[in-house]
């Protein structure tokens, strides 16, 4: 099983209210610690972590990710999939749409944008589902992400995504009303929210 909670950074970081902001050092180091004692209490041991070749941190018996938007807060974690990986985007974030996905999206992911008229809700659903599986193998965006094709399809949230590099990752995106979050791993695993 692979348990998610999902929790606005103004619950989080006591900020009266979270917008287009960029945290700080010592809000993300904030929310480091949230997660670690967060976690620390649902396994009910230490936390034993270290970090990966990649910079990541990991525990030998627990898999876990976090990401955060403008708004929202995301984590995954697991004791049976190590290899997790979460990403959150909120719809009213300002991106520049065309130039990202010329540089960052397949061929084919592009004509299916292009399909939607540009759809932004189909452009972060493209979008997370890279990142949560970069994240969940750990190599994070040191792949050509041109490279990576996740097959999105605007009425389907979940699936797989392949490369010779990184092996084969499910995921599972979840259109949330102000945000797109989306969970990858390396096994396919039923998903609970917390």
């Amino acid at each position: 099983m692979i348990y998610l909670m999902y929790k606005s950074l103004t619950d989080l970081l006591a900020i009266e209210e979270a917008g287009n902001i960029r945290l700080n050092l010592a809000q993300r180091m904030q929310l480091q610690a949230y997660r670690n004692t967060y976690l620390q209490q649902q396994i009910q041991e230490p936390l034993q972590l270290t970090i990966n070749e990649f910079g990541k941190p990991v525990s030998p018996h627990l898999g876990f990710n976090h990401s955060h938007s403008q708004k929202y807060y995301a984590l995954v974690y697991s004791q049976s999939v190590l290899n997790v990986g979460v990403d959150i985007e909120d719809f009213s974030r300002h991106v520049r749409m065309n130039a990202l996905a010329e540089h960052c999206f397949h061929p084919e992911e592009i004509l299916m944008w292009k399909k939607l008229d540009e759809d932004r809700t189909f452009w972060f659903q493209v979008w997370t589902i890279k990142e949560a599986v970069l994240k969940a193998h750990s190599l994070g965006i040191r792949l050509n992400l041109k490279e990576l094709n996740t097959q999105a399809h605007p009425e389907k949230l979940y699936g797989t995504v392949e490369h010779e590099k990184i092996g084969c990752f499910y995921y599972q995106s979840f259109c949330l009303s102000h945000s797109m979050l989306t969970v990858a791993m390396n096994h396919k695993t039923p998903i609970q929210w917390v």
